[in-house]
């Protein structure tokens, strides 16, 4: 009786605000998740005194305004990974170590103004996987 008792309350405020949005109560979520874009993994060398230490692995996920402009980025994917790609060299040629934790706020900051100067409808840069490997 307590399950339902909780359950209750959600699924009413799940509907409620659903409704308020506009949104049928069972695609809430697929209307949010229309505006991320999934970027491929990213690899670059992390290189220390000219010698590869490791390689520094990144997962990018882009969210946008609107579907609209997912659309777009999706669109706009080969401009975004090569713009990515020399951020993250960048990154791992300055502030990379196989040996010590990634900084992913640096990341993030290093690589959010490089994908919004390659298209606008960037929201948000978020980094769901990261890693420094020794090589």
């Amino acid at each position: 009786m307590t399950r339902s008792t909780l359950t209750a309350p959600a699924a009413f405020m799940a509907t409620a605000v659903a409704s308020v949005m506009g949104v049928a109560p069972g695609h809430a979520q697929t209307a949010e998740a229309a505006t991320f874009v999934t970027m491929d993994e990213i690899s670059v060398p992390i290189v220390d005194t000219a010698r590869i230490d490791g390689v520094l692995r990144i997962r990018i996920v882009l969210q946008a305004h609107d579907t609209d402009g997912a659309a777009i980025l999706a669109r706009r994917m080969p401009e975004l990974r090569a713009a990515s790609l020399a951020a993250a060299i960048e990154f791992a040629r300055l502030h990379a170590s196989p040996f010590t934790p990634v900084d992913v706020r640096k990341l993030t900051a290093t690589l959010a103004p490089t994908l919004r100067g390659v298209d606008a409808n960037i929201a948000k840069v978020l980094i769901v996987k990261v890693s420094a490997l020794a090589a």
